[in-house]
């Protein structure tokens, strides 16, 4: 029997629509024919690939003509599941095909399942068809014949398709794929969500992958206009959910969250935990309080839903959640405007190895005849779930792939779950249509924010903004993300809610933060009377500026004072967006007979005047009211035309009114803008001390590190946003503003989790959003995070500020107490005292001078071994600080230099170290180590004083017989 309508080597030119396809007593829809079709092409070829088809569009019958057709072609075919319900379902499809009764079928399943009423054979590979579940195959690793008989089944040309493949690329299995790869077969994977956290592929022993080597693709709306499924109403009732819960609650899940996030480094691991560490045996009284108040917070989301419901079924992340979850809704009664109103609702509690059922508020068998504690079959409760005998399904990961029961019309995610394979689904169990019951569509229930991350990520990709997202979205093929967007597009009325919720998360926010970010006035500063107070003019886009001459009598000149004052909501270093309670102002003053600059953070143009009236700057009467020259008119014109000060967002600059504006245009804007760029770069380093909290910092600040992200405040979060757009501008103006190097700056974060809008406080700046997942990648930056922490160009900020103890674990330091503080604070002002030059570079380095007998001492030096000479001895014990384990390194600058002082043997040779990497690989030494190394200095920096001692006494004594030689 042929199994197309068109002959088996139908050219690929054939339109899949006409195509018709029957298996059984089934006729395939038209795109399932299509795909059919192209499955067909992939087996005669040998072609490995995957197929993506939406949760409901048939996959099963799909692998049925998969099979079908290797049998026709002469293939052998491997079918794998990833457990036996599936596996079940796949056979009963097969069953109805007339022409594979002739094929010969194998089964690889426990002992103890039996498919099927006819003999089964068991645990060969000797057959055209061979039905198996993932473990089993797994469990045969170790028999030399299985692993023979892999071989002649790849020889053979075999196909192993895999039915829901993200499932399948466990190390061990990959083992067995890789054995049929190389003898010759080929591999298929179907599935609705083809992406894994874990990075695994499937078909990567093929040489191929599921996302870029796609044989044929299942649209979201075709399958939708098949009527084989329903479309998604999407119910965010995260806000509802808190709302049950109440603030201190809600915080405490969140911080139970991040800390398993802290300690899984995994996404997936620490949303399936999120509400477990409540309802575990040993929980405290509090834990257990906040238990009672989530299972009653969703007994009452249940309830506001239940009276339209046909079939609801609820997700969990832990055994013990679910259990009480169920026993709280079996004692409830079904609302008025139900058909069963004021009954108890049926409840079945589903986990792997354990079925309990309520009926009439107490606890029953499968039937209500039947005494509980008996063993329920899964599929027993699914047929009687079918048959329209329970209110409520609660499960924990017992009811997702697979599981086909049409009723399901209400699905609740009862937990935090972030990774988008998982999410969709369980929303695929409630996708499938019910003619029974005419099932529009089903109600899909958030209460963990999952819906909303998940629509972030894939609103930034058809954004094309991939930046704004995970990194799991960020690599899907283009079909993949589709049909995620018609799976949201569907509901017209999720955009509104999502961005509902991400205001009730920026409100919250805000009101459980109640810092303030602007520089207060503090009653004790003296600013003089009301009209002495500067009165600042119109310079630039949100720009204005004030100053004041002053006489120097030693030098016989004037010298100026100016202030910069920076409107950031009109100059647009807020964003659109940013909230309207920030501080408005952002001041900075320049002295330039001392050099001396400061900024300020204002909440009110008044208060920045007094602040800068504060630092000297003070209405010039006299000078306000002269008119400026014309000569000065044309040189500030011809400074406003240059280049790189002529930026879109200065222009347009003010006519100047009087000399003291135009002094201060000339001032900011001569020497290509330098005085401007140093106000500017003054104002973005107070800016984000504001932004953080942290104090003292320098505008060499290469990154900023957050710490949990989606705690920040909105305020502190559009003040980061702020920094970056003005060190953008700051780059546009002059790009080596920084130590005469382009200063690259990034913000980074460890949580994988972080929402789109912390994200987004880099957009439309040339700054990169870091999120450091790998725990490899966190391991292998550890040195250069030391090394930031210590030269002061890495900042951490958290909810409320600094995160220092957090950061400095994160570095690797041993200790983070005051003495820790003290003994590192104690070791760099031991190098300074060691150093050649007194102090420590500009570039940050000191170079420590040896003669020949210390750098030989040094070069044949051991590990845990004083040398004889304090220098070569102190030497010695840096360069082991720079090592591996506690070992002398064998390459680096400092083995170079002594290597090449040998070769050339040179009296006095100086070797640089690096202080910030000095200080940092310091910090991480145990604490017996840093009292040694310590020492070891103090014993060196104590030589070299007694030895410079002497050597200037010298050069004193030969100066002065040279002078008496030559009266």
């Amino acid at each position: 029997m042929r199994p197309l309508s068109k002959p088996a080597d139908a050219s690929d030119g054939v339109s899949a629509i006409s195509l018709i396809r029957v298996l059984g007593d089934k006729q395939a829809e038209p795109y399932q024919a299509r795909i059919m079709l192209s499955l067909r092409q992939a087996i005669r070829r040998g072609r490995s690939g995957a197929v993506l088809a939406p949760t409901g569009s048939g996959k099963s019958l799909m692998a049925a003509a998969a099979a079908e057709d290797a049998f026709d072609l002469g293939k052998p075919i491997l079918i794998l599941h990833p457990d036996s319900s599936l596996l079940r379902q796949n056979y009963a499809q097969l069953q109805a095909i007339p022409s594979l009764r002739k094929a010969r079928v194998a089964f690889f399943v426990a002992k103890t399942e039996v498919i099927g009423n006819d003999p089964m054979l068991r645990n060969s590979l000797n057959a055209d068809v061979i039905m198996a579940t993932n473990m089993s195959l797994v469990n045969k690793l170790d028999d030399e014949d299985f692993l023979r008989g892999l071989d002649e089944f790849g020889r053979r040309g075999g196909i192993a398709l895999i039915d829901e493949g993200h499932k399948a690329a466990a190390e061990q299995l990959s083992k067995i794929l890789q054995r049929i790869a190389w003898a010759g077969g080929s591999g298929i994977v179907l599935t609705a969500t083809p992406f894994r956290t874990d990075g695994q592929d499937p078909l990567d022993p093929f040489g191929a992958s599921i996302e870029h080597d796609l044989i044929d693709v299942a649209t979201y709306d075709e399958v939708l206009a098949s009527g084989r499924t329903v479309r998604t109403r999407f119910d965010i009732a995260t806000g509802e959910f808190e709302r049950h819960l109440g603030a201190d609650a809600v915080r405490l899940i969140e911080t139970a969250f991040l800390a398993l996030l802290a300690e899984s480094k995994s996404v997936d691991q620490a949303s399936q935990q999120a509400f477990s560490r409540f309802f575990k045996p040993d929980a405290s009284e509090g834990d257990r309080a906040i238990a009672e108040l989530i299972v009653a917070a969703l007994v009452r989301i249940w309830d506001a839903r239940a009276a339209t419901a046909v079939l609801a079924m609820i997700h969990c992340d832990s055994v013990e959640f679910a259990k009480a979850l169920s026993g709280a809704l079996a004692a409830q009664r079904m609302p008025q405007e139900h058909s069963r109103a004021g009954e108890h609702p049926r409840v079945a509690f589903v986990v792997a190895g354990e079925i309990r059922i309520w009926r009439n508020g107490r606890e029953t068998g499968l039937s209500s005849d039947d005494a509980p504690g008996r063993k329920i079959k899964r599929d027993d409760l699914l047929n009687t779930a079918r048959a329209g005998e329970f209110d409520i399904l609660v499960n924990v990961n017992a009811l997702g792939v697979g599981t086909d029961v049409p009723q399901i019309d209400l699905n609740i995610l009862a937990c935090q779950e972030r990774s988008i394979g998982p999410v969709k689904q369980i929303s695929g169990r409630g996708e499938r249509s019910h003619k029974a019951t005419r099932k529009t569509h089903q109600v899909f229930v958030d209460v963990g924010n999952s819906i909303l991350r998940i629509f972030n990520d894939i609103d930034a990709m058809r954004r094309n903004d991939p930046e704004r997202c995970r990194r799991q979205v960020r690599g899907l093929a283009a079909p993949i993300r589709e049909q995620f967007e018609a799976w949201f597009d569907k509901d017209p009325t999720l955009r509104d809610q999502i961005e509902e919720r991400q205001r009730q998360i920026w409100l919250r926010l805000g009101e459980s933060d109640r810092e303030h970010y602007e520089d207060p006035l503090d009653p004790s500063m003296s600013w003089g009377e009301e009209d002495t107070l500067p009165l600042p003019k119109p310079f630039a886009l949100g720009m204005m500026a004030a100053g004041m001459r002053r006489y120097d009598s030693e030098t016989k000149k004037f010298s100026s004072r100016l202030a910069l004052f920076c409107d950031l909501y009109q100059s647009g270093i807020y964003g659109a967006e940013a909230v309207q309670d920030l501080p408005r102002w952002l001041v900075a003053t320049h002295d330039e007979k001392t050099g001396a600059q400061q900024a300020f953070l204002c909440s009110t143009l008044d208060v920045a005047r007094k602040y800068a009236a504060f630092v000297g700057i003070r209405y010039d009467g006299e000078y306000e009211q002269s008119l400026p020259s014309d000569k000065q008119r044309r040189f500030l014109a011809s400074l406003q035309k240059e280049k790189p000060q002529a930026q879109p967002w200065l222009v347009p600059f003010t006519d100047a009114m009087s000399a003291t504006q135009i002094a201060c245009g000339i001032d900011l804007l001569k020497d290509r803008a330098v005085l401007l760029v140093a106000l500017l770069a003054a104002g973005a380093t107070r800016l984000i001390e504001r932004a953080t909290g942290a104090h003292g910092l320098q505008p060499k600040l290469r990154s900023i590190i957050l710490d949990r992200p989606n705690q920040i405040t909105p305020q502190r979060r559009d003040l980061l946003a702020a920094y970056c757009r003005l060190r953008q501008r700051l780059g546009e103006i002059s790009p080596l503003w920084f130590d005469r190097k382009v200063a690259p700056f990034s913000i980074t974060t460890y949580d994988p989790s972080v929402l789109p809008e912390i994200r987004n406080v880099v957009s439309a700046t040339g700054f990169g959003f870091f999120v450091i997942e790998d725990p490899d990648k966190e391991e292998a930056l550890k040195p250069r995070l030391a090394e930031g922490l210590m030269n002061a160009s890495i900042v951490a900020v958290g909810p409320k500020g600094p995160t220092e103890a957090w950061i400095r674990q994160k570095a690797g330091f041993t200790r983070h107490d005051d003495a820790a503080r003290a003994r590192e604070h104690g070791f760099r002002l031991a190098l300074e005292d060691l150093c050649d030059a007194g102090k420590i570079s500009r570039q940050s380095t000191i170079a420590i001078t040896l003669n020949r007998l210390e750098y030989v001492e040094v070069a044949s030096a051991k590990p845990g071994r004083e040398l004889t000479r304090a220098m070569a001895d102190v030497v010695k014990d840096l360069m082991i600080v720079l090592g591996q384990d506690g070992q002398m390194p064998i390459e680096g600058a400092q083995v170079e230099a002594i290597r090449t002082a040998i070769a050339n043997n040179i009296p006095e040779w100086a070797v640089e170290f690096q202080v910030a990497k000095l200080c940092a690989r310091y910090a991480q030494q145990t604490v017996p180590n840093q009292k040694k190394i310590l020492k070891s200095l103090e014993r060196a920096a104590t030589f070299k004083k007694n030895r410079d001692a002497f050597l200037r006494a010298r050069q004193q004594a030969s100066t002065g017989d040279r002078k008496v030689a030559s009266r």
